[in-house]
């Protein structure tokens, strides 16, 4: 066993006091500096600014802003669809209770309006998304599927796809 007073003695990595040349140099490379721009706004982030009028009708409650968010996202969902499925959104809308044609169709043209101007480019159709309120504020989660990603001159996606089966 080793004492203080043996490794005086002892030439080696413990007991001489001697430093001795390294063939690896243990300096650090200088941190790389990532320029950060501004951050991209997430697909929750862009849905939550497109609702904001049917949030503010929906007030403080909590059912009704659940609401809001799911004819937002019928809304969305038809934009990016096509005419087909404006109309029959227009028609789902119509047939909530306390509104009428006129109203959806109000409703349906000036939230497709406000989504072409906000996210012109926008071609994600949302599947899903969560909602919950809790003490420390409300959160929101999304799931989507960009059905016209970057590179594919059209947008009908499921041609594509049969073509290759």
């Amino acid at each position: 066993m080793s004492s203080p007073h043996s490794r005086r003695q002892t030439n080696g990595a413990f007991g001489n006091q001697k430093p001795r040349p390294i063939g690896r140099v243990f300096d650090s490379p200088a941190p790389v500096r990532e320029e950060k721009g501004p951050k991209q706004k997430t697909i929750a982030d862009r849905l939550a600014e497109f609702s904001q009028p049917l949030l503010e009708q929906a007030g403080g409650n909590r059912l009704a802003a659940k609401g809001a968010m799911n004819v937002a996202i019928l809304i969305w969902n038809a934009s990016i669809e096509g005419p087909e499925k404006i109309k029959e959104a227009k028609a789902k809308i119509a047939a909530l209770p306390g509104s009428n044609a006129e109203q959806a169709e109000e409703l349906v043209t000036s939230m497709i309006e406000r989504k072409n101007e906000l996210f012109p480019g926008e071609s994600s159709l949302i599947t899903n998304f969560v909602l919950n309120f809790n003490r420390r504020g409300t959160s929101f989660s999304v799931s989507s599927v960009n059905v016209n990603p970057e590179g594919l001159k059209t947008g009908n996606l499921q041609e594509i796809i049969q073509a290759k089966m």
